[in-house]
């Protein structure tokens, strides 16, 4: 979930994980994640955006999304799409096929237990965007405008026809609604999964203030994939009706806020978000609304059956 939370910890030199300093935390992860990305060197290792910057003595983690795997590991093959090789991995059979769309700076890996259930019923592909997981690296600043771009072009490649159901996971939502809103012809369905939203920076500086903001501000541009945040939401601000769609919104119901932050703030960024959330049902005539009541900002990795009826339950209810 992005709490947009700014969080401000003294960088006092301790042994162990807490030597890696907090300067700002955005789209609150789970605490298991934080613990996964500052003792897993492997795990660290083969991402290829996770390279802290350090700021007056403290550590800038941006954690837009939350990565999860299993054992669960099907063929992928590499798709040429404009001169540059996107990872893409089907499994299953069955319409209308199911696209995921993984968060800020998460490969293909968060899906896996959605992606194994979904593909007893349904096709079901996830992919890497550029720079991510096995997919090539490519120059310029990326925005949900260039991701919808590039998975467009991607699945006509791949040979991933519609009908199609768009299942995006916080940053992934974006490129899920700009995708859904510009190639409505092949489109049926969509679900997000604890989404960003159009107005997230415009709720968020109203409840931190000028000098909070603008430190949130920093690190959001800073984020791991290097896509720029603000633009991506402009983006979707200007074309993100979805008529009467069908449309699935889940939302985690665990914000694990820390402890730390003024209890007036955490209940304000909270029902921010929650009202985030709701503002997304409306996109659609068709939307409906789902609290994931025991995950984090990972419903995917927290909740997965979840995830995986939520799919089934909007494909299953298509006209035939």
């Amino acid at each position: 979930m992005w709490h947009f939370v700014v969080r401000f910890v003294r960088p006092e030199p301790v042994e162990g994980r807490a030597s890696v300093m907090l300067l700002a935390a955005i789209g609150l992860a789970e605490q298991q994640w934080f613990d996964r990305l500052t003792t897993n060197g492997k795990r660290m290792a083969n991402h290829k955006f996770i390279q802290p910057k350090m700021v007056s003595g403290v550590t800038i983690f941006i954690l837009l999304a939350v990565a999860c795997g299993s054992s669960y590991n099907p063929e992928s093959r590499l798709v040429d799409v404009g001169g540059h090789g996107l990872n893409i991995r089907c499994s299953g059979e069955g319409a209308p096929a199911v696209v995921l769309v993984s968060g800020l700076a998460s490969d293909n890996h968060d899906w896996e237990p959605v992606e194994r259930s979904v593909s007893e019923t349904n096709l079901v592909c996830s992919y890497d965007r550029a720079g991510l997981g096995q997919s090539d690296v490519i120059e310029g600043i990326p925005t949900a405008q260039s991701a919808t771009d590039s998975l467009y072009m991607l699945l006509s490649e791949a040979g991933v026809a519609g009908p199609l159901v768009l299942v995006g996971h916080s940053y992934g939502g974006l490129i899920a609604q700009l995708y859904a809103a510009q190639h409505p012809g092949n489109i049926v369905g969509v679900v997000l999964v604890d989404s960003l939203q159009k107005d997230n920076l415009v709720r968020t500086a109203e409840i931190l203030g000028d000098e909070a903001m603008a430190l949130f501000l920093g690190a959001t541009q800073a984020n791991p994939e290097g896509v720029d945040i603000v633009a991506s939401l402009d983006q979707v601000e200007s074309d993100a009706n979805l008529g009467g769609l069908p449309l699935t919104v889940i939302t985690a119901g665990v914000p694990n806020l820390p402890p730390f932050i003024d209890q007036d703030v955490r209940d304000k960024l909270a029902e921010a978000w929650l009202e985030s959330q709701r503002d997304l049902v409306r996109l659609s005539s068709a939307g409906i609304h789902i609290i994931a009541e025991e995950s984090g900002h990972c419903v995917q990795c927290d909740q997965p059956d979840l995830v995986a009826d939520a799919i089934r339950a909007l494909a299953e209810a298509l006209p035939k």
